[in-house]
């Protein structure tokens, strides 16, 4: 069975949207206080030109079109993982529609951005150091709990 498909890629779209969407609201709510995203595109760029450690990302000279480098890499990402998600589930007999299995799975890739990106930008394990203003480790956890809930929305709407 071929985890890659136009309905899988269409799930990953819908959960990334979902959490794009949720965290917008949950900003202006003022409920997380995540990084800009023009830095995770400078941070994408100079990762593409090798350089993946920085001491703070934020000090990097910005580059050109730092959101047109940010928004499509996120969305690969997003996808990306729902297609680990749908492997996942195969693999071990999960059932992808429980709202369970996909915030629990969600929850998981956290570790991406706490242990591999907020380190990799200067901002320490789990983010702990990062820009004033910014609660990255709070708004991680619950921008990938949107995300979760997008995969179930996705799985459920194209079941």
């Amino acid at each position: 069975m071929s985890i890659f498909n136009l309905r899988n890629v269409l799930i990953g779209i819908i959960a990334t949207v979902t959490m794009d969407v949720l965290s917008l609201t949950a900003i202006k709510l003022r409920l997380i206080a995540p990084l800009p995203p023009h830095l995770i595109g400078r941070w994408f760029a100079s990762v593409a030109r090798g350089q993946v450690l920085h001491s703070d990302i934020g000090q990097v000279p910005p580059i050109q079109h730092e959101m047109a480098i940010a928004v499509p890499v996120h969305y690969a990402t997003g996808v990306t993982l729902a297609l680990m998600y749908l492997l996942a589930c195969s693999t071990f007999e999960l059932i992808p529609r429980s709202p369970v299995t996909a915030v629990g799975f969600a929850l998981c890739t956290n570790l991406l951005s706490w242990l591999l990106m907020f380190p990799a930008m200067g901002y320490g394990w789990f983010g702990a150091q990062g820009p004033t203003g910014t609660r990255l480790f709070a708004s991680s956890f619950l921008t990938h709990c949107f995300y979760g809930f997008g995969l179930w929305l996705g799985t459920s709407l194209l079941a």
